[in-house]
């Protein structure tokens, strides 16, 4: 098996930089605001420039704004780094025989079939990395590895804007910390550490009974598997809740009637990625100034493609009367997908 771990360096803050070109070689913070007072809640993500300042993912805004006083703190924009993300996930799928979304930013690809080794691997990771940058803008960092959780170490290794392969197994899994292995916490690594275990090479040493009196027998498993390189878990493809589709408009607008042949054709496309009827449907419309405005609604019986066109221009007319400003792109996001064989029966 031969496997790529993709990540998006800083994703939330890459894409805060590639919107406002301002911010690039400054500090910058994408933040989740309460609301309970001005600087009330978390930070999100921070760029690399900010992370040597200490602002980390889960500080605290406040505190954040003490220690990093030339920091940019943005307000975190959900819908809109999903949108990207979905693009991305999009390019990414193409390159393997099978893909599982491990978070809004980290993708596992199986490649086995389309490189024979890591040579041709390492090839096929460039060229994705190329393609993401020429049509996202994007930059990431790929490992390349015999399974999901090399590829994911190697990968860490060489953030940002990286590629790393592991083309000595033996070696390189000899020289893996105890604090590099994906799903080791502090504690386990503390307690690991406290009996001198503090690589994968240290882990062959114990028979499996002792370290899993040390860290419970699951986790003892997982790592004794990583020391003596039987580790085979499969990319598993991700089971898709929601499908979505955005169009951009041929001009910033507020009129209804241009933007109403590029909702029906948003509607049309969404229904063509689903094996299925939606039983939830979410207008979704970048405005002017790239912020995003959503309107959806939930059913408990699935909606036809005629009746989801209805339902569309309901909710793209109270985002219409609900906000004043232009509207750049429009788009449809489908969830709660029914795949029941007799979907006669949840029609309206």
């Amino acid at each position: 098996m031969i496997v790529l771990f993709v990540d998006i360096d800083y994703f939330f803050a890459q894409v805060e930089e590639l919107l406002n070109p301002s911010l690039k070689g400054k500090p910058v913070a994408v933040c989740v605001y309460s609301g309970r007072t001005k600087d009330s809640g978390a930070i999100a993500t921070s760029n690399y420039l900010a992370r040597r300042l200490g602002i980390k993912a889960g500080m605290a805004i406040v505190k954040a704004k003490e220690i990093g006083k030339d920091v940019i703190f943005v307000p975190m924009r959900k819908d809109l780094y999903k949108e990207i993300s979905d693009r991305v996930m999009s390019i990414v799928s193409t390159y393997g025989d099978s893909m599982e979304i491990a978070s809004i930013d980290e993708a596992y690809v199986d490649v086995s079939r389309k490189a024979r080794n890591l040579l041709e691997a390492m090839d096929l990771a460039k060229r994705l990395k190329e393609d993401i940058l020429r049509k996202e803008g994007l930059r990431v960092t790929i490992g390349v590895g015999p399974n999901k959780v090399l590829a994911k170490i190697v990968a860490e290794r060489n953030k940002p804007d990286g590629l790393g392969v592991v083309d000595n197994v033996t070696k390189f899994i000899d020289e893996i910390e105890i604090s590099e292995v994906p799903g080791v916490g502090k504690k386990t690594e503390e307690i690991l550490k406290e009996r001198g275990i503090k690589t994968l090479r240290d882990v062959r040493e114990l028979r499996i009974e002792d370290l899993a009196k040390l860290v419970g027998r699951s986790r003892a498993s997982y790592l004794m598997s990583l020391a003596f390189n039987t580790y085979n878990e499969q990319v598993k493809p991700r089971q898709v809740s929601h499908r979505g589709r955005y169009v951009t408009l041929t001009e910033n607008t507020r009129d209804i009637n241009v933007i109403l042949p590029f909702i029906k054709r948003a509607v049309d496309e969404a229904f063509s990625k689903i094996n299925g009827l939606p039983m939830e449907i979410y207008v979704v419309a970048i405005m002017e100034d790239l912020d995003i405005v959503s309107k959806g609604k939930s059913y408990k019986f699935a909606l036809t493609r005629e009746y989801a066109n209805v339902v569309s221009i309901e909710l793209l007319k109270k985002i219409i009367e609900s906000d004043r400003r232009k509207i750049r792109r429009i788009g449809v996001r489908l969830g709660k997908i029914s795949r029941s064989s007799t979907l006669e029966d949840f029609l309206h």
